[in-house]
C-alpha cells in the first residue's frame, strides 16, 4: 500500500511540475511585436502619422537621393498625454544588408503636430530635437536610394516615449537600441515605397 500512495504521489507531483513548466514560458512571452529594429508593446495606444503621400504609396522623388533629398513631412496626431518626448526612426526593410536606417529624430517634443520638409542635417535642430547618425555615415535624413530593381519598403515610426533620451554621440543603431520596450507608451506608423 506504501508503494502505490508513492507512486501516486510520484504521479502528482510530475503532473504539477509539467503544468507549471507549460504555464511559465507563457507569462514571459513578450507582448511587443517588432517592425524593423524596433520593439513595439502590442498594447499601446495607436498614433496617427500623415505625409504628404498615402500610407502604402510612392514616396515623391523630392525625398529621395533622385530629387532634392529633403526630409519627409509629417503630421502626427493623438499623442498620449503621457508622452515626454518623441522619437521618429526611418528604415528600408529591404536593404540587401538588412534593415538600413535612413533618420532618427529624437527628443522631439511630444506636443509638436508637424515636422516640416528638409530639416537641416545637424545634430541639434532647436524647437525640433536631436538628429542621430544615420546608415549613410551622415547627421540627420538620408532619403530613399535603394539599387535598381523592385520598390524597397521604408517605414517610418514615430515612438511616444515615458521619457527624454540625452543627447547622444552615437550611430543610430545604439540609440535605437537604448530603448526599451517600456518606454513606449504609443507609436504610429507610416509606410512607403520607392525605386523599381
Amino acid at each position: 500500500m506504501r508503494i502505490g500512495h508513492v507512486i501516486i504521489v510520484l504521479i502528482l507531483v510530475m503532473a504539477v511540475v509539467m503544468a507549471v513548466l507549460l504555464v511559465i514560458p507563457t507569462m514571459h512571452r513578450a507582448s511587443y511585436v517588432t517592425i524593423g529594429l524596433v520593439k513595439v508593446p502590442t498594447n499601446a495606444p495607436r498614433i496617427i502619422v500623415s505625409s504628404v503621400f498615402n500610407n502604402g504609396s510612392q514616396i515623391p522623388i523630392n525625398y529621395t537621393c533622385n530629387g532634392l533629398d529633403y526630409s519627409i513631412p509629417l503630421y502626427i496626431n493623438d499623442v498620449p498625454s503621457n508622452a515626454k518626448s518623441l522619437v521618429i526612426i526611418m528604415e528600408d526593410l529591404n536593404a540587401a544588408s538588412g534593415v538600413f536606417i535612413h533618420w532618427v529624430l529624437y527628443d522631439v517634443p511630444p506636443n509638436i503636430t508637424e515636422l516640416p520638409q528638409g530639416i537641416p542635417a545637424q545634430y541639434y535642430v532647436p524647437g525640433i530635437g536631436y538628429q542621430g547618425i544615420n546608415d549613410f555615415g551622415k547627421v540627420g535624413y538620408g532619403g530613399p536610394c535603394p539599387p535598381p530593381g523592385p520598390p524597397h519598403e521604408y517605414v517610418i515610426i514615430v515612438l511616444a516615449l515615458n521619457r527624454e533620451l540625452p543627447p547622444l554621440n552615437e550611430g543610430d543603431i545604439g540609440l535605437i537600441r537604448s530603448i526599451n520596450v517600456s518606454d513606449i507608451v504609443g507609436y504610429g506608423v507610416l509606410i512607403g515605397y520607392y525605386g523599381g
